[in-house]
């Protein structure tokens, strides 16, 4: 009872910041007191930044897009081949999460260094997010919090929805301030204000989340309509990106919601799917396992089982990834993204187990499970980084300033590993100022758009596919041909072929080969090295 009271204190106590709460915990002390070794703690984040901080190539699948996008961002208007084949709009968007820190960091650091380092922050601030919202809610960091950690990793990081992704950890730590904090003064809506609209910059369902965080939280605490009144009140600055909301989407184009034709199915699958990107029986096994552990969690949790506040935002965060649509505002994946941030609210809501022997034992549970999650995503990006940068070396065949065009041949009918394959080609942009019909096209919400209206049509993420003849799991060399014949007739300089071996890939007329490997080939219009720097040559833009 003594310790609910002082853990009760906590959350109210006005003012109090998440840092004084760590540094009142004594060392040593893990589970039954609810503290957090502050050694523990920095493993914990250095686990999380593992991943990204010991490869060159990153496996989350859209990265090789997003580091384009910034080398772009860096060099556009500075006379390079980029300026004849994009264009950057600068406005303020609810999507630019890694992209604004990236930019400020590439001066200094390179485009590729600055791009890996602001990544590699996502996960450990996710991680730190966990915590203090845990310790906000709970008033210590429960085994249920630990059990939320693999969340961190989960299928929108390595999908590599890093914009959102980053929003993610911001709404968890401000959603965890704003449980600390309590006291109601103009200073406080300022900062919370300005935290929201930070958050929104970086992606618009971040703040989304962080409204649902904030509404938990006053909805459990309300006693009477009048009190309903004041707390809505309180959380008006948070409304505060509405303004920017309002501008933006007042001239966005495209369709902007679209929901998957198998409704049901693909609604159960996003669940299922919630940690999917490394190996099916290592996903799954974990969901499995979390989803146990969660249960045993539940029927162990002494007195009031779940935090009222946690509770609503779960519920209301899985009531929103079952009812959101596929693409919602010209963004992709809007369901698939926010299932397993529900999954991880919903987790972290149980309270701890009434018999602090249990909560040690779904602590260490929770604590393995993360670092196993960690080490595995850091093993296998490490292997796959040395064959990725061997791959590359066909890079050094792409005349700087030409158009590479793309094809990634499926084999595979069914493939569960999510990896940089697909868009490895955006590589040229960055190491050859080149062209790569992998990048992004999202009306209304990129900054980045294509010159030549055949581009916008056609060339962009997705142009790149071959899908497999099913069910043999065979490539489809129909369809390659004729991606190859549309290629040449639209002025690409350089093709890429990647999937299949190089005897493989049918003849081009008026291509050479330039450079194979067990994989790839890259294919190169035959010219003069004297006339490709001619028809290369930038024109004034």
């Amino acid at each position: 009872m003594r310790r609910k009271v002082i853990g009760q204190m906590a959350v109210e106590r006005s003012g109090q910041s998440a840092f004084s709460i760590y540094r009142q915990n004594r060392p040593g002390q893990i589970a039954a007191s609810g503290n957090l070794d502050w050694r523990l703690l920095i493993l914990f984040l250095v686990l999380a930044a593992l991943p990204m901080l010991i490869v060159t190539v990153p496996g989350a699948a859209d990265y090789p897009n997003h580091l384009a996008r910034h080398h772009i961002f860096a060099t556009i208007g500075r006379s390079t081949g980029l300026d004849r084949y994009f264009a950057v709009e600068w406005r303020w968007v609810g999507n630019l999460g890694i992209d604004l820190p990236a930019l400020v960091l590439t001066p200094l650091l390179g485009v590729e260094l600055a791009t890996r380092l602001v990544s590699a922050m996502i996960a450990p601030l996710t991680v730190l997010g966990i915590f203090l919202l845990s310790r906000s809610v709970h008033g210590r960091i429960t085994a249920s919090a630990m059990l939320a950690l693999p969340f961190s990793l989960a299928q929108p990081f390595l999908f590599g929805f890093l914009n959102y992704c980053l929003s993610v950890a911001l709404a968890l730590m401000c959603a965890a301030a704003w449980n600390f904090d309590r006291k109601h003064d103009v200073w406080r809506s300022l900062g919370f204000g300005l935290a929201a609209l930070i958050i929104w910059t970086a992606h618009i369902m971040g703040w989304a989340i962080l409204l649902i965080l904030v509404a938990g939280t006053e909805l459990a605490a309300v006693r009477n309509g009048r009190d309903l009144v004041h707390r809505m009140v309180r959380a008006a600055p948070l409304l505060l990106p509405a303004i920017p909301l309002a501008l933006w989407r007042a001239n966005g184009t495209g369709r902007p919601f679209w929901y998957d034709p198998n409704f049901v199915m693909s609604k159960v699958m996003n669940f299922v799917t919630a940690l999917k990107g490394l190996s099916l029986p290592f996903d799954l096994g974990m969901t499995i396992v979390i989803c146990g552990a969660a249960i045993l969690a539940l029927l162990w949790a002494g007195g009031r089982k779940l935090a009222p506040s946690l509770a609503i935002s779960g519920a209301a965060l899985l009531f929103g990834a079952i009812c959101l649509p596929t693409t919602m505002l010209g963004s992709w994946g809007a369901d698939l993204r926010l299932a397993p941030v529900a999954m991880m609210v919903a987790l972290m809501a149980i309270g701890s187990a009434s018999d602090p022997q249990r909560e040690r034992q779904l602590f260490v549970l929770g604590a393995c499970l993360f670092a196993m999650r960690a080490g595995v995503t850091s093993l296998q990006w490490w292997q796959a980084d040395r064959v990725l940068e061997a791959r590359l070396l066909l890079l050094d065949e792409v005349p700087r300033g030409s158009r590479l065009g793309f094809i990634a041949i499926e084999t595979q009918c069914r493939n569960w590993a999510l990896t940089p394959d697909r868009k490895i080609a955006a590589y040229a942009v960055t190491r050859r100022d080149a062209f790569a019909n992998t990048l992004f096209q999202i009306p209304g919400a990129d900054l980045m758009t294509l010159r030549k209206e055949s581009d916008r049509a056609r060339w962009f993420d997705g142009s790149q596919d071959i899908r497999p003849r099913c069910p043999t799991g065979t490539p489809d060399l129909e369809a390659l041909r004729a991606r190859m014949a549309a290629m040449k007739a639209d002025g690409f300089d350089v093709l890429w072929v990647a999937g299949v071996k190089p005897p493989e890939v049918p003849a081009l007329a008026g291509y050479t080969v330039a450079r194979t490997n067990k994989i790839d080939t890259l294919l190169v219009k035959n010219r003069t090295d004297r006339n490709i720097r001619r028809s290369l040559a930038i024109p004034a833009i």
